[in-house]
């Protein structure tokens, strides 16, 4: 069975109002799908339906059949936390300002841990910084195990959301991606483009679902837009602009 996920016939209602409605949409293995459309239309509302999240504040028919659970939307709440803890998801907004003396290290073990049951070491945390991240001119590291998240810039907060589930969660399915590229600058985009890149070239069995309006993403294999009552695939051309450089034929930036 090649199907990974299927929505069906899906409609959310916020406060009483329809936001969508009658929404399906099939991803298969090996799929990389950019999910566009207007602002406001639900996107992210849309991935935060597919982990479960929010559940309380919004009412959603239909449903959303993973290939391991069956219809999420009929879990009981220990077993979706063990959906949740088996999908790879990076949320669009990165907050490690009230996080004091955490560090990167605690923010990998956690993540590890909820995945696979098994906490990281210092070390162990800088060698995956060292296999997904390019070192800087002076051979530094971008962040190591022992910096404190809250002290980083917006972009090194996101590199590091982006880098801890995605090295922690390489085996996962599915990954689902809201908005990778907030608040980075050239380097740090096209480093976050080339980990994406990197674990759906070494996890042939992922499927990916992402948001983002930037379009620099060469590995993209399927575009849908989402409106109020519908989602459908987009058949023009998939263009990857080439604002950041120019990747290579694999689809890396150097």
């Amino acid at each position: 069975m090649n199907n990974i996920l299927n929505i069906n016939n899906l409609s959310i209602y916020l406060n009483g109002k329809i936001l969508m409605e009658n929404i399906s949409v099939d991803v298969t293995r090996g799929d990389v799908i950019l999910l566009s459309g207007a602002n406001g239309v639900g996107k992210s509302t849309l991935l935060k339906s597919i982990l479960g999240l929010e559940r309380d504040s919004k009412k959603i028919t239909g449903s959303i059949i993973y290939n391991k659970f069956g219809d999420i939307l009929k879990l009981d709440d220990n077993t979706l936390q063990d959906y949740r803890s088996s999908i790879a998801y990076i949320q669009q907004k990165d907050d490690y300002s009230e996080m004091g003396n955490i560090r990167v290290k605690d923010v990998f073990s956690e993540c590890n841990y909820s995945h696979s049951g098994y906490s990281l070491s210092a070390s162990e945390v800088n060698g995956i910084i060292d296999e997904w991240i390019p070192r800087k001119k002076d051979n530094t590291r971008v962040f190591d195990a022992n910096s404190k998240p809250a002290k980083f810039s917006g972009g090194e907060q996101r590199l590091l959301s982006v880098l801890s589930v995605i090295a922690t969660r390489s085996d996962a399915n599915l990954l689902i991606v809201d908005e990778p590229l907030n608040n980075l600058d050239f380097a740090n985009a096209r480093n976050i483009s080339n980990m994406i890149n990197k674990v759906i070239k070494e996890n042939s069995e992922m499927a990916v679902i992402m948001v983002s309006h930037c379009r620099i993403f060469p590995f993209i294999t399927k575009e849908i837009e989402l409106g109020k009552n519908f989602a459908r695939e987009v058949q023009s051309n998939i263009v990857c602009y080439n604002c950041f450089g120019q990747p290579d034929e694999k689809g890396f930036y150097k």
